[in-house]
């Protein structure tokens, strides 16, 4: 009994338990400053999203620093040589860190795009040739959803080299034959403009003139600002207000033809 009660108020048990104390302070104080920065974003809006979630992935590693330091200390205390402990540790590291390298990689970037904020959930960009809006983004990959199929992809971070945020406008070349009168078809463009103002999701629309003479026809184009996850099916509905103005005045679209000739 004497021997039990000696081992646990002997020195290496104090000396442990005040440096688990410690770090427990240690970390309780991190974490409310932690918290006061995020209450103080949420009272001001001065912080967005990404700021908050990189705020909160450095409380974790914090919180896991002081787990792996005190542990040692607590070894090293007791009599265990933590030297070789680190050592090996420093081999696993290393023999992980090559298995794992892509795996950094991609937290690695994602850590950049959270504290320089290169685009945020909601965002429409283009991605490695795919045209979506961002549904998440985190540390190891961002996803989006293709605003032209539908479709959901998913990027790991350290392949994103270029994310090109897209615009609201929305082009329309239109060729009509050389024939018509350009007076003629200009009266029937604002017909045409008005009805595509009001599709939904579009905020304006206008003609913007004459804008290449081609082999059989001449283009003329229209201009759409419509939000960029809402460009196909806006571009489907004028493409039909167009075809059906341009039918309603007798109007056709050229197309190739091609002449055979037989003996």
């Amino acid at each position: 009994m004497e021997e039990l009660v000696d081992k646990l108020i002997s020195k290496e048990i104090i000396m442990s338990i005040t440096i688990v104390i410690i770090a427990i302070i240690i970390y309780i104080i991190i974490k409310k400053i932690i918290n006061k920065i995020l209450k103080r974003d949420n009272e001001n809006t001065k912080l967005n999203k990404k700021r908050k979630t990189f705020i909160k992935l450095l409380n974790n590693i914090i919180k896991y620093i002081l787990i792996i330091c005190t542990g040692l200390a607590i070894l090293q205390i007791n009599g265990i040589n933590v030297t070789s402990i680190v050592a090996g540790l420093g081999l696993v590291s290393v023999i992980a860190g090559l298995a794992l390298q892509d795996a950094l990689k991609d937290i690695i970037m994602g850590i950049n795009i959270i504290i320089d904020d290169y685009y945020s959930v909601g965002d429409v960009l283009k991605i490695n040739d795919v045209e979506g809006k961002v549904t998440e983004v985190g540390l190891k990959v961002t996803k989006l959803k293709d605003i032209n199929n539908g479709n959901r992809y998913v990027i790991s971070n350290r392949s994103i080299v270029d994310a090109l945020t897209l615009s609201n406008e929305l082009y329309i070349d239109v060729p009509l034959p050389y024939e018509e009168k350009i007076e003629d078809l200009e009266e029937i463009f604002e017909n045409i403009v008005e009805q595509i103002r009001v599709l939904d999701n579009v905020t304006d629309a206008s003609y913007i003139g004459l804008n290449e003479f081609g082999d059989s026809a001449i283009f003329y184009k229209f201009k759409i600002l419509v939000k960029p996850e809402f460009k196909l099916p806006a571009k489907r509905a004028a493409n039909r207000i167009i075809k059906l103005e341009l039918d309603k005045n007798n109007i056709e679209i050229p197309y190739t033809q091609i002449d055979i000739h037989t003996k």
